[in-house]
């Protein structure tokens, strides 16, 4: 008669194969499911707090304020819409000459008002929105702010100053 022996030692081969059958495609269903949300937030139009006021010839403009690296990357990307009396102040950190800007991925027209010391340098009109890559770059010849606004929104002129003020932050 011949005796069974009991399995006592596991057989680690098989335990980790069966492991790796069900690791596996978690990890992949887990790596598809992160692309997905990192590119879904990426694209989603970022929308800061209203910081200051542009008065202009009996006009108000609230204005969210890019200043930060990742903010003023974004800017008014991937908005469907802008109301005629917002915009976005891009507070660039100290002056450049030569300023590079560019409507990709932006979905209205923009008119973008380059500002050196609240006055007006440069003003590109009606820049078109731009979905596809390459997309025209319009260049500020010096700025140390720069002003976007709904295209057609204001009758802003080179050379003039412009009062922009701090809006207090509520309590």
């Amino acid at each position: 008669m011949q005796m069974l022996k009991s399995q006592s030692k596991i057989d680690w081969y098989a335990a980790g194969f069966k492991l790796l059958n069900i690791a596996g495609p978690l990890a992949g269903v887990s790596v598809i499911l992160f692309t997905a949300v990192v590119s879904y937030i990426e694209t989603r139009p970022q929308k800061l707090p209203i910081q200051y006021k542009l008065t202009h010839n009996n006009q108000t403009f609230y204005l969210e304020a890019a200043n930060k690296t990742q903010e003023l990357e974004k800017g008014l990307k991937w908005r469907n819409n802008l109301e005629s009396d917002r915009g976005m102040l891009f507070n660039l950190g100290r002056e450049y000459n030569h300023v590079p800007f560019w409507m990709y991925q932006v979905k209205v027209p923009l008119d973008i008002i380059y500002l050196k010391n609240n006055v007006v340098t440069t003003i590109i009109h009606n820049a078109p929105p731009c979905m596809k890559n390459p997309c025209p770059i319009y260049y500020g010849v010096t700025a140390t702010q720069v002003l976007e606004l709904k295209a057609g929104a204001s009758n802003i002129q080179v050379g003039q100053k412009l009062v922009i003020e701090p809006i207090p932050k509520k309590l």
